[in-house]
Order: structure tokens, then sequence, then C-alpha cells
């Protein structure tokens, strides 16, 4: 009798989300211990975003909802804090029907996606973008859904609008396949993701139940916002300080992972969908920045070889740059009116500048390849050698912000110096950001059949070097080129406002 109420005691505790929150936090011998929920067992999960970035003009809001644009990078966090990276069997993003794609550059969830697959080694070919492979994603989901069996079931979380969702499960009846929607379990947090249409003849979630007989499972959660209160779930609003412990973790990647909550085009802090799986798989629907902060702890094993310099690297190398850079430690800042101009570049004087001066290329696009005639070179001197991050401070043209005009070149390392992940980069590759009306610090090469990655000055040993610009959209605006080492983006950026 007194088993009996131990037992019975254990199993309430369990069920508490008190009691989840510690049970997540215990580490022992290396492995994070966690709790699941809704029957989860280590079975298959997939999931569809919306947050597409190009505007879709014959909708009352062009735009989709940029929360999607961290979360999937904080949901694929969650996964691969605890190894369930071969459970993500599917990952469709920018899932609005109808709407148009958008250029890789701008594409905010393709960035998401990507960064999550090199960094913590998800499977590349479980990830779609709807606006360009439409039919890709949905035969491949329907036949994820078409698959399940009571042994085998698959977890959809819903994270965006419902007629693509509608449309694999008319995929998946015509397959033959209708028994197999009794073993998809799909979870929900969103009354608006459940009914909006942006076209009229558009499905909601009770269209799906209706067309399905209702086999699908359903579960919705709390709404995973609380915007009024910044210390409760994935929703903070303006208030970017909870969730600072990304920005200054030692972990690179989750220093990454901010990058893309800070990518939020409103500037607010919400990663909202990411709330469903850690319900689903530490069994609290009441998250918080701290349970995520105790959660994520020292980091993820991370399977990324790119340009992220490890936070444990005792070896702090100091550099220093001549020809009028200055060095600020492991940071080089080269003022960009100090390379040696020729061709379609000219300085133009501007107080929000630093040094009051910065360059534009006024010639035509020149997107195929570049023109010598239009290649600038900067020299500079390492004393001792590391890897750097290669950003810039640019800014495009009024009135073109937001598109892929005015905010790109060619670029180029001397020596073969410049690399994307472990892909030595030995010509010149498309070197992009975007701006408002400041220079913004970013930067981002586009390396063919390689994608978007961030590039990397790998110099092995002290010696002269040099870097290469080349016009390729008109009216790019640039201010300043730095080379970091040992610090995150924001770190860099902040000494950079303190170099005059």
């Amino acid at each position: 009798m007194i088993l009996n109420k131990k037992l019975k005691s254990l199993h309430h505790m369990r069920t508490s989300k008190i009691y989840y929150l510690l049970f997540i936090s215990i580490v022992l011998s290396g492995e994070t211990f966690f709790a699941q929920t809704w029957e989860y067992n280590n079975n298959r999960i997939a999931v569809s975003f919306d947050g597409n970035s190009a505007a879709d003009n014959q909708y009352k809001w062009p735009t989709g909802d940029p929360d999607d644009w961290g979360a999937l990078a904080a949901s694929s966090a969650i996964m691969a804090k605890l190894g369930l990276q071969d459970k993500l069997v599917h990952c469709s993003y920018n899932n609005f029907i109808d709407a148009p794609p958008g250029p890789d550059s701008e594409n905010q969830l393709k960035i998401s996606a990507d960064g999550s697959i090199e960094r913590w080694g998800f499977n590349k070919k479980a990830f779609f973008d709807v606006t360009t492979q439409l039919k890709e994603s949905k035969s491949h989901l329907a036949n994820e859904m078409g698959k399940s069996t009571a042994s085998d079931p698959l977890y959809f979380i819903h994270a965006g609008l419902s007629e693509f969702i509608y449309q694999v499960v008319e995929e998946v009846i015509a397959n033959g396949n209708i028994e197999a929607l009794n073993h998809v379990y799909l979870l929900s947090h969103s009354r608006f993701n459940e009914i909006e249409k942006r076209r009229d003849y558009h499905h909601t979630w009770a269209d799906i139940q209706k067309l399905c007989g209702n086999r699908i499972k359903y579960k919705k959660i709390q709404d995973q916002n609380d915007k009024e209160n910044p210390n409760n779930l994935w929703h903070s609003k303006e208030d970017f300080s909870v969730w600072y412990w990304m920005r200054d973790h030692k972990d690179p990647n989750i220093r990454w992972m901010y990058t893309r909550v800070q990518a939020h085009s409103e500037g607010h802090a919400d990663i909202s969908d990411c709330g469903m799986f850690y319900y689903l798989l530490v069994g609290d629907d009441n998250g918080s920045p701290e349970k995520f902060k105790a959660f994520i702890g020292d980091g993820i094993p991370s399977k990324y070889k790119g340009n992220n310099t490890s936070s444990t690297d005792t070896n702090k190398q100091k550099v220093n740059s001549e020809l009028g850079s200055k060095a600020e430690g492991e940071l080089i800042i080269i003022e960009a009116e100090k390379f040696s101009l020729k061709g379609d570049w000219k300085t133009v004087k501007d107080p929000s500048a630093s040094g009051g001066k910065y360059i534009v290329f006024y010639g035509s696009n020149l997107y195929k390849e570049p023109n010598h005639d239009n290649t600038i070179t900067y020299k500079f001197k390492i004393d001792t050698p590391g890897s750097y991050t290669v950003k810039w401070l640019m800014r495009q043209p009024e009135g073109e912000r937001g598109t892929d005009k005015g905010n790109d070149a060619w670029i180029y390392l001397s020596d073969n110096t410049g690399f994307a992940e472990d892909i030595v980069l030995e010509h010149y590759e498309k070197f992009y950001g975007r701006s408002t009306d400041d220079f913004i610090l970013n930067g981002t090469a586009e390396v063919h059949d390689l994608g978007h990655k961030w590039l990397t000055a790998i110099f092995k040993k002290p010696g002269k070097y040099s870097i290469d610009i080349s016009g390729r959209s008109s009216k790019l605006q640039i201010d300043r080129i730095i080379l970091f080492k040992d610090m995150t983006i924001e770190e860099a950026g902040e000494k950079a406002k303190l170099a005059k």
C-alpha cells in the first residue's frame, strides 16, 4: 500500500511543469535527460513553417510572419540538443501557397534552415522551400504521412497556415493511404494558423479534418506568445535583453541562433513557434527565456566546420594592420576609402559614415562575372596567423532596400585565403548584405553549389595579404571592411563603433 502511494505520488510529480524543468536540467555523465509528452517516444517529426520573406501583394498582409525566421533555428536547436536530428524527417518553409519566391539573399527561412543543417547535422534532403519546391515538398510530406502506422506514427508541428497541409492530405488520400492518417499527430498553438486563408479558395484546419474524416489526431496547447511579459513564453516583443544569454554564449552556434532571432523584420524578439517543439520534446508548454537557457546549458555538440571560431581557443592572437586600417586587438578595420579606387568606384562624403566618407559603385550591374576595370584592392599585414570572419559595414541605396539591388559585390582574398566552411575560395565570389538608413554590419558569401556561407579568412603564416572587391550591383555603398577573431559579430560591431 505504501509503495503504491509512492508510485502515485511520483506519477503526479512527473506531470508537473516544475518537475520537467528540473528534469531537463539534470546532467549525468555528459547526457542530458529529458521528458516527452503526448505519447511521443522518439518518433518521426515533421514541421511546416510559413514566414515568407518575399511580399505577396495579392494578400491584405503582404509579408509573412517573421517569427519563423528565428523559430526555425531555435526549434532545430531543441532537437539537436536532444540528439534527435535523425527524427526530423520533413521541414518545409515559406508555405504560403500562391505567394511568390524571393531571392536567396533575402530568404530568411532558407538562411535559418541552411544554418541549422550546417551546424547541427540535419539531413539536407528533408528541407524544402515551398515557394520553389511546391511539388517536391508536398510529395515528400505526403509520403511521410502515408507510411505512418501505430508503431511508427508521425508527429506534425503546425507552424504555418493550413492550405499547404490540406493539399498534402489530398495527396495522401489520392495515393490510397487515408488510413495512415489515423497515426498522424498534429500539434498546434495558433488559431490564426488554423483558420487564416490567403486566397478565397484556400482551406482551414477544420477543412482538413473534414477531408480526412477526423483521422488526424489533434492537440492544441496554449498560445506561445505573451508579449507583455518578456520573461514568459517565447515572445518578448522589443526586449532582447532576456535573450542576451544567446548573444554571449560560449558556443558560437548559439550566438548564431541569436542572430536569427535578431533577423525579425519588425524588431521583435519572437520565436514563438519553437514552443511547440519544447512542449512535445520537453513536456512543458510554458517555456521561457530562462528555461531555454537552462535547457541549452553549455551548448550543443556541433557538426559544423564553418567560420565560427571555438570559444575554447586559448591561443588569443593579436593582429595589426597597415595602410590606414586600425588594429583593435583581434579586429582589423579597413576604411573603404583607403582602397585603391578606380573605374566606377567613387568616394562620397557623409557625416554618418566612419571618417566622414564611404565608397559607392556607380557602374552598371555586373552579375555574371567581375570586370577588373572595376576591381579595387587593399593591402594589409598579418603578424600572427589565425582564422578571421570577414564582414562589412554597407548600405543599400534608398528606394531599393529589401530587394536584390544595390547590396552586393564580388570579393576575393589573396593567396586563396578565403574559405566558406572548409571550401577554399579560389575565385571571386558574390558577397552580399542588406540595410536600412544606417550602415549595417553584415556580409555573407554566396558560393556556387554551396549556398550562403559566412566568409572566413584563414592566414596560415604571417605576411602581407590583400582583399579585392569588384563592382557587382550598382549603387552599393561600403563604409568599412572588418576582419575579426575570437569574438561574436555583436562584439566586433561594438568594438568597431569605438574605433574612430
